[in-house]
């Protein structure tokens, strides 16, 4: 079959039907230019080869599917229920690790307003913080109003206490209320103290004490400290 060159250099290669198709040209001789368009293919193998890459690409998507099995279709839905499933867990973990966390830092907060407002309240009313600091803690808790941190003062059966109708108990109420109270007094320096160390009973008088770690304390006491007024634990 003749497959009709642009170009040749001897007319005797072209059967001798074909041979008034060619015109001399430059070297040798050249075919009819507007029989060459119409034999030009080149558009169409070059859609031929797109078509075939597709071909290959659909192949290939084909094969993906059936190694799904039978039902593709199903059990792509099951894959995605899977992954699905897989991400949500990941996801939960990653929050309750996060509501653990926050849970801790609240604990933590609670625990160092309520150290410092009840070592503030004692110290300031003459008394031992190491020796109230646990019953204070006690009957301490932090509660959230209107998203503000609030302590509030608990009874023994866990409803807050009040030191007037409607009117909530604070830290200092309940450093005060032990103050009177013949159990906790003895917690306290004696008021009327005399620079001789005695009350005016003739009790030696029961110093306040500070825990040395407390810097915050040390710093606020300094000059009772200074006085013999205050002792500093170890």
């Amino acid at each position: 079959m003749f497959d009709f060159p642009n170009d040749v250099t001897d007319l005797s290669a072209v059967p001798e039907q074909y041979r008034g198709l060619y015109q001399p040209g430059e070297e040798g001789f050249t075919l009819d230019p507007h029989l060459a368009e119409k034999l030009d293919v080149s558009g169409l193998l070059s859609a031929l080869k797109k078509e075939r890459s597709n071909a290959q690409g659909f192949e290939k998507e084909l094969k993906s599917w059936q190694t799904l099995g039978p039902n593709p279709e199903a059990a792509w839905d099951e894959k995605q229920k899977a992954l699905t499933a897989e991400f949500t867990g990941q996801f939960d973990a990653i929050i309750e690790a996060k509501d653990a966390e926050i849970a801790r830092l609240k604990e933590l907060n609670a625990d160092f307003l309520i150290t410092t407002r009840a070592t503030e309240a004692v110290l300031k009313a003459g008394g031992s913080v190491e020796l109230l600091m646990p019953h204070l803690r006690a009957a301490i808790t932090l509660v959230e109003e209107e998203g503000a941190p609030v302590l509030q003062i608990i009874d023994t059966d866990g409803s807050f206490r009040e030191k007037a109708e409607g009117v909530a108990m604070t830290v200092e109420d309940l450093v005060a209320a032990m103050r009177s109270s013949p159990i906790f007094a003895r917690a306290f320096n004696p008021t009327g103290s005399k620079g001789s160390g005695m009350d005016p009973s003739g009790v030696p008088v029961n110093h306040a004490t500070i825990n040395g770690q407390n810097q915050w304390a040390l710093n606020a006491r300094i000059e009772d400290i200074a006085a013999g007024k205050v002792s500093v634990s170890l």
